[in-house]
């Protein structure tokens, strides 16, 4: 539905009933189930339908916040038809749009928004990944991912972390019922989330999560779990609930001796009660400290910094806002930093496919981040985020709210496999276009590779070719003119597969070159034509104790020696061009037929000509019984060409001696 005729109305907010002003006030301290229950229960009761429109709004706003973009959507575009009175509820309808896979809608309502807030750079961004979006899906990445359903539940589960360096053993976050029961969170409408753990047994399947002891888990939401080096140090985010207050998310630290279990656990001062922090990452030598935050002065809404230390006994230093190559107006979420030193995390700022987007970031020389989308199929129009790394693979774990999963959220796995690259293809007969049995195939390469393939019953072959190489590859078969081609590997960052369709020429035959063209009456080359001449000389270096005679037909139209004159001086302009080109001459032959010499029908041409029939000689007789002018001229045009025969198969070329 385009939305374009809205006119944004004054608010009345004065006016609203006790219970709206009762819901606010949950949804202020971020329960956002208790506060959606609320404002439904008043929606059926409002009788002020500017109230009525803002309920809408903020029932939108909790199914949004609460990770629902299906309803969130719905709810939103009830809010526009009741004229909700601020145009930001035209940026998040469009949001929910994007994240449920409508991007051709979704940028008619970011185009829409902007028209009121034409600097806003989230809508910009939004209205620009639209269209990126459904160009990813169509060309894809090499990821493979997988549904790790033995790790997912019904309820959300998500920020997974392996906790060996053997990576079978997972801790993971999820909201099933735990280790404290199965208490409701006023702020999601699910089970409070404990932090789990999974093993992978001798027969290589993960055993049934169980969550971990008290240590960790506590009545409160307990989750993205991170790891130290050597598994002794365990960072974690708890997300205490106090009714009617608003308390920010801390990080914990959590140790063990080797072997053991947790068995303390204490809070990383970082900020003030009020403030959110968590999702840490620890660097690999311990030594930095990645987590997210809402502090003041940051770029948006919640923005990831870095605490660092000298060495481990120390305490880590004030928090560093990693800057706005990172960060945005948006949501910047679950940091990972890498052994190699590459950040990885989540953002529905910078552009992406949805909701959350998993991102790259690389320093280049001069320090700077140099941000990346990981795109489709790692990334989805759903949110995608906390991603983890097996170590030195380009493989691991990451989380999905995508479609098609068990729960809420999800855990999937991803690998990346190695890049293949194949040359395969078809030789046939140029004539009859049948496949040609036991045709060899030879490929030479820049790596030093050197063999031969012989071709199957249908006249296929298949080979595996290797990254970072140049390859000439020769088709030849008794009897028949060898042809060459060349393929290269050497700039591809992609799988690619070369496909050839090879036809070889019988020596017994005559052979046209395609697409020569001369201007009526005139015998100079075209440029085109020399560009397909291009092609003959190919076969002749592929060919080099063959000799040709080059023949030039003509049409039907005119007398027939003033074809034969124009034609022989048409194959001698080949001629020409051909000894130009570093051909020797007594390799050519040039023969104006005129129109001596009339085309017989093949196969290929009765295929595309249904009028024709295979073997048919188009002589002047038979072109004048056509009653269509369109036929005629056809069968004139196929007259007119340019062939060559081989003459010889036992030419010696010169072989240049030094002095």
């Amino acid at each position: 539905m385009i939305l374009n005729s809205i006119v944004f109305a004054q608010n009345n907010e004065e006016f609203y009933s006790k219970l709206t002003k009762k819901a606010d006030l949950a949804f202020s301290t971020r329960e956002y189930f208790k506060a959606l229950n609320l404002y439904k229960e008043n929606l059926k009761e409002s009788k002020n339908k500017y109230e009525k429109a803002y309920i809408l709004f903020k029932i939108a706003e909790c199914y949004r916040y609460m990770n629902d973009p299906v309803k969130a959507e719905m709810a939103y575009l009830k809010a526009i038809q009741k004229e909700y009175h601020e145009p930001i509820v035209l940026r998040h309808y469009a949001d929910m749009l994007k994240k449920n896979e409508k991007y051709a809608e979704a940028a008619i309502q970011y185009k829409e928004y902007l028209k009121y807030k034409p600097d806003d750079n989230l809508a910009k961004e939004g209205y620009k990944s639209c269209s990126m979006a459904a160009e990813w899906m169509q060309y894809p990445t090499r990821y493979v991912i997988t549904n790790m359903k033995e790790l997912n539940s019904k309820e959300s589960d998500f920020a997974p972390a392996f906790a060996n360096d053997e990576h079978t053993q997972i801790y993971f976050t999820s909201s099933r019922p735990g280790l404290h029961g199965e208490k409701i969170n006023p702020v999601t409408g699910t089970y409070f989330t404990d932090i789990f753990e999974t093993n992978l047994n001798r027969k290589n399947i993960w055993e049934k999560p169980l969550p971990v002891n008290d240590t960790v888990n506590s009545p409160h939401d307990d989750g993205t779990p991170a790891f130290t080096n050597n598994y002794n140090d365990l960072y974690f985010t708890r997300c205490k609930i106090v009714r009617g207050i608003k308390l920010g998310c801390k990080i914990y630290k959590a140790s063990r001796q080797p072997g053991e279990d947790w068995t303390t656990c204490e809070n990383i001062p970082i900020a003030s009660d009020s403030i959110t922090v968590g999702h840490p990452s620890i660097s690999p030598d311990g030594l930095t400290l990645y987590f997210v935050a809402n502090m003041p002065g940051g770029f948006g809404g919640n923005d990831i910094y870095m605490m660092t230390r000298p060495n481990k006994n120390r305490p880590f230093s004030n928090p560093v806002n990693l800057g706005m190559e990172i960060n945005t107006p948006g949501d910047e979420l679950y940091p990972y930093i890498r052994e190699n030193g590459i950040l990885y995390f989540a953002s529905n700022g910078h552009p992406g496919m949805g909701g959350l987007d998993i991102f790259k970031a690389t320093k280049n020389e001069d320090g700077e981040w140099i941000v990346e989308n990981m795109r489709y199929p790692i990334n989805s129009s759903a949110d995608d985020f906390a991603i983890v790394f097996k170590k030195g693979k380009e493989e691991g774990l990451f989380s999905s709210s995508r479609k098609g999963g068990r729960g809420k959220d999800d855990i999937y796995s991803f690998y990346l496999p190695p890049m293949e690259f194949i040359l395969q293809g078809k030789v046939k007969d140029a004539i009859t276009d049948k496949p040609i049995k036991g045709a060899k195939v030879r490929i030479v390469g820049s790596d030093g590779t050197d063999l031969d393939i012989t071709t199957l019953d249908d006249g296929s072959f298949k080979y595996k070719l290797n990254p970072h190489t140049d390859y000439i590859y020769l088709a030849k078969k008794e009897g028949y003119l060898n042809q060459k081609g060349k393929i290269s590997t050497a700039e591809l960052a992609d799988s690619k597969t070369f496909t050839d369709e090879i036809r070889l020429a019988n020596i017994l035959n005559p052979v046209e070159v395609e697409n020569i063209y001369y201007d009526f009456g005139k015998w100079e080359l075209r440029p085109e034509s020399k560009k397909e001449l291009n092609k003959l000389i190919d076969i002749l270096h592929a060919n080099p104790n063959i000799t040709i005679e080059l023949a030039s037909h003509t049409d039907m139209v005119g007398d027939s020696l003033s074809n034969i004159i124009l034609s022989q001086r048409r194959a001698q302009s080949v001629i020409d061009y051909l000894i130009e080109k570093g051909i020797a001459k007594d390799r050519l032959t040039a023969k104006g037929y005129g129109k001596n010499v009339p085309k017989t029908v093949t196969p290929r041409i009765a295929q595309k000509y249904p009028f024709l029939t295979e073997g048919t000689v188009l002589n002047e007789a038979f072109i004048n019984s056509l009653k269509d002018q369109e036929q005629k001229d056809i069968a004139n045009q196929l007259n007119r060409r340019t062939e060559f025969t081989v003459t010889s198969t036992n030419y010696i070329p010169d072989i240049d001696i030094d002095d």
